[in-house]
């Protein structure tokens, strides 16, 4: 039987399938009957952002087949360098070729009348997936790991976000007060909000299972965990709505990781653990006190301390991702070690059985932070990889501590640790890894270009 991305891996294998063209003929007959006008075809972008083209009912077939077209670069978002060069690709590349995932149909609660599905991004001469599809580089890397141990990731992502206002003279503000972690009284105040969130996330496929209210503004609701793929489309799913349920209520869906200072940032912690495919849990085991870790378990945590370095980049990819580390006492944790309920910690056990990683924030994309823990987790089990005894400190407190026991704190250490790692050049293909690291470049060399207000305050009349 051909694995999942041997099935998705050429646009041949996905549109000469007999299936699939039964398939597309049985959407569109539904699509029809339940009166639903168009598609979105969707590809995610390297940087998460939802990019895509709208396709009527009477081309859909025709279109799935062919492929939508867009230019190579929207695939990093058509940004142009502080140089005036396009990044990743060079203007006058071609087009590439979308073609829908149709298990991925959803209609769209807030306009009915309307549907998406995700796509795969192809070259269009020789029919390959493109480098740098974030979708299809997710699939690859699952198959890898099951193929080399038997095991698959199994995954959740908290999704800290804020709500904030608009307010007339087009500021934002919170919502619900700070330092409220966990205040019912907080989370009345924007049940209106999250209540649609629900709605549409459930009427999209989502399986939704808790939410709390965490600091100013600040609302986290739970999926149920999955595979990385699959748990990744439902995620930026969510995300997106709560892009739309904003704008309704005529707020911003603040996925900003550090947008105040004094009240904790926007994490987006990762829970991940290994199943077999029995669907038994493979970390546990009588290991690390506590932690209760099998042997695998514990490979599993050192293959990502090992590599906790350049992950950071892919999960806290923006300058302002590291203001969270500095607001030291806000629950960003950059000590590389790990512990049972330690929140201080990067990779902490919140019961037995997964781990948390705590560094990753809200900027992330998570087909790319997903396909990184998974190829560190290969490279932790293949070289079986210590990570030491757990840490039981305040390992939060300061970041003044050898560089050796901390991630990254600004974007520049997190660009060069990547590069440094020759594990990332097997998570990512060439195309994909040279365009994520000059997008990152790019956003590093702008903000030196930068003059902000602390400086202003701070320079503007202290010499001579």
């Amino acid at each position: 039987m051909p694995s999942r991305y041997q099935e998705i891996a050429t646009k041949d294998a996905v549109t000469e399938h007999p299936d699939y063209r039964r398939r597309l003929d049985e959407l569109v007959a539904r699509m029809e009957k339940d009166g639903v006008e168009g598609v979105y075809f969707q590809v995610s972008s390297i940087d998460g952002r939802i990019l895509g083209k709208l396709v009527m009912r009477e081309h859909v077939k025709s279109t799935a087949l062919a492929g939508i077209r867009l230019h190579y670069g929207a695939l990093c978002d058509a940004r142009v360098n502080i140089w005036g060069e396009l990044i990743g690709f060079k203007e006058e590349e071609i087009e590439g070729l979308g073609i829908p995932d149709l298990d991925t149909f959803q209609v769209l609660p807030w306009e009915p009348r309307l549907s998406r599905m995700w796509c795969n991004y192809y070259e269009e001469a020789s029919g390959k997936m493109l480098d740098h599809d974030v979708r299809g580089n997710l699939a690859r890397v699952e198959d890898i790991l099951h193929e080399q141990t038997g095991l698959r990731i199994f995954c959740g992502i908290e999704p800290e976000m804020m709500w904030l206002k608009k307010n007339p003279d087009g500021s934002l503000s919170h919502s619900t007060e700070a330092n409220s972690l966990y205040h019912v009284t907080q989370f009345n105040e924007l049940e209106p909000i999250f209540l649609e969130v629900v709605e549409y996330g459930r009427k999209m496929g989502l399986n939704l299972s808790h939410g709390d209210h965490e600091d100013a503004s600040q609302i986290e609701f739970n999926q149920a965990p999955n595979t990385p793929l699959l748990f990744a489309d439902d995620f930026v799913t969510y995300r997106q709505i709560c892009r739309v349920v904003g704008k309704r209520h005529d707020m911003v869906a603040c996925f900003m990781p550090k947008p105040f200072l004094q009240v904790s940032g926007n994490g987006h912690h990762h829970h991940v653990s290994l199943i077999d495919d029995a669907g038994e849990n493979q970390v546990l085991g009588d290991l690390a006190g506590q932690c209760k870790l099998s042997e695998t378990g514990l490979h599993f945590a050192g293959g990502l301390l090992e590599h906790a370095d350049a992950l950071t980049l892919l999960g806290a990819p923006s300058v302002n991702s590291y203001k969270r580390y500095w607001d030291v006492g806000y629950w960003a944790a950059f000590h590389k070690s790990y512990d049972y309920n330690n929140r201080t910690v990067i990779l902490r056990v919140p019961a037995p059985g997964r781990f948390e990683i705590r560094q990753f924030d809200s900027s992330c994309n998570p087909y790319l932070t997903l396909a990184g823990v998974i190829m560190a987790t290969a490279d932790g089990l293949e070289r079986k990889l210590d990570p030491g005894s757990p840490n039981t400190t305040n390992a939060a407190a300061d970041v003044r501590v050898p560089r050796e026991q901390r991630v990254p704190l600004h974007l520049l250490e997190a660009i060069e640790s990547f590069e440094a790692d020759p594990l990332m050049k097997e998570a990512f293909l060439p195309g994909l890894h040279n365009a994520f690291l000059e997008l990152r470049r790019d956003e590093w060399q702008r903000y030196c270009a930068q003059i902000s207000q602390w400086e202003l305050d701070y320079y503007m009349e202290r010499y001579p």
